[in-house]
């Protein structure tokens, strides 16, 4: 009887040993450093696993990384880590994070079609559009952008409780455009400065906060269509040529009601109203038109930090001869063998969860079996 006690504490101890290691394996990330393993981003990319780390040296790379494994891009300095796109970039992934990286010229400048993405601390500059999202609970923070050509820095589509916070956006047609049932997200502590066409646009969208935001020297401030129940707030409205629009005639010929929304204690410096009490406050409201007033305007701005700070974004050289390594600069037609290869098939994570999953059952079954063996020779 002992030694068939034995031989089920050692059965036991196998499969939770193989468990473990499952579990582990499961785990562990890597870090694939491009261009030392991948000359190319979407190399590392095709070759990572979940949860890995692909570090973007310094250099200038030509290409239109896909990313669609819940990955980290990284890259080593924000200012030299050069991606010149003309797609555009495509995270249709989950739980995705890119940072520290300069995008240049493109259609898009990032497209996140995924949810609970992290895009933040980023460059991106001379593209048609800047970050555009379909997903939701995404953080888009502490991005710079300049010299967006056609249309926003940041535009939300059919998006719901994105963050957008801490971005600089600089010299773009648009600032940012809320658009097409983008409900529920929130707009705060970003500058938006010297937009030829509107800084904040929201269309059609509603719930959304806008909160705590420079919007300055721009030719619209902020513009409302077809869009309810959003908190205009603590916003520094400064030298925009119009500070707020809701002109809402097309959409009201179709018997839409006009939009109704918190409008309340901005900074508007063409206010001229007084303040009597020192609190603070002007004492009569801030007139937008007949229809939205600001009954709380602010005396002096609100102080929002500048975050994070512009710097010079230098030229990419539109040569790959200026590379800091030739490897560095692949051209887009041709794509290198990599300069190093994983001695391993990398495990899929769906594979790994199997494995854990069939291990799991048969440890249970085998227990189970032995257990009702041992009880019934014992009543015998």
């Amino acid at each position: 009887m002992k030694r068939k006690a034995l031989v089920l504490v050692i059965t036991l101890a196998i499969f939770a040993s193989l468990l473990v290691r499952v579990q582990s394996a499961k785990s562990v990330s890597n870090t694939i450093v491009v261009p030392d393993d991948y000359l190319q981003i979407q190399e590392a990319i095709d070759a990572a696993n979940e949860g890995d780390t692909i570090f973007v040296k310094k250099g200038y790379y030509v290409e239109n990384p896909v990313i669609d494994k819940s990955v980290s891009l990284v890259g080593e300095d924000r200012d030299t880590t050069v991606i010149d796109v003309t797609a555009g970039m495509k995270v249709e992934r989950d739980n995705v994070t890119v940072t520290g990286l300069t995008i240049f010229d493109g259609h898009d400048g990032i497209l996140v079609g995924a949810s609970s993405c992290n895009i933040s601390g980023n460059k991106i500059k001379q593209a048609t559009h800047g970050i555009v999202v379909f997903g939701n609970n995404n953080h888009i923070t502490r991005n710079v952008f300049e010299s967006i050509g056609l249309s926003s820095a940041i535009q939300l589509n059919f998006a719901y409780e994105n963050i957008v916070k801490n971005n600089y956006i600089e010299s773009c047609v648009e600032g940012i455009q809320i658009w097409q049932n983008s409900n529920n997200n929130t707009i705060t502590e970003n500058t938006i400065r010297n937009c030829k066409n509107t800084a904040v646009n929201f269309q059609h969208s509603n719930n959304n906060k806008l909160i705590g935001n420079n919007i300055t020297n721009s030719g619209l401030g902020t513009s409302i269509y077809g869009s309810n129940n959003n908190s205009i707030c603590k916003n520094n409205y400064v030298n925009n040529t119009f500070q707020f629009s809701a002109n809402e005639w097309y959409y009201l010929t179709w018997g839409n009601p006009r939009s109704i929304n918190i409008i309340s204690e901005n900074y508007w410096s063409d206010y001229n109203g007084t303040d009597s009490n020192g609190d603070g406050v002007g004492d009569v409201p801030y007139v937008i038109d007949e229809y939205n007033m600001d009954p709380y305007p602010l005396m002096k701005p609100v102080a929002i930090p500048v975050s994070p700070e512009p710097t010079p974004i230098a030229e990419p050289s539109p040569t790959p001869t200026s590379s800091p390594e030739p490897n560095k600069s692949p051209e887009p037609t041709f794509t290198p063998e990599p300069t190093a290869t994983p001695t391993e098939e990398p495990q899929q994570p769906e594979q790994d969860l199997t494995a854990g999953a069939i291990l799991a059952a048969t440890s249970i079954a085998v227990f189970l079996g032995l257990l009702f063996y041992f009880i019934k020779k014992r009543k015998r």
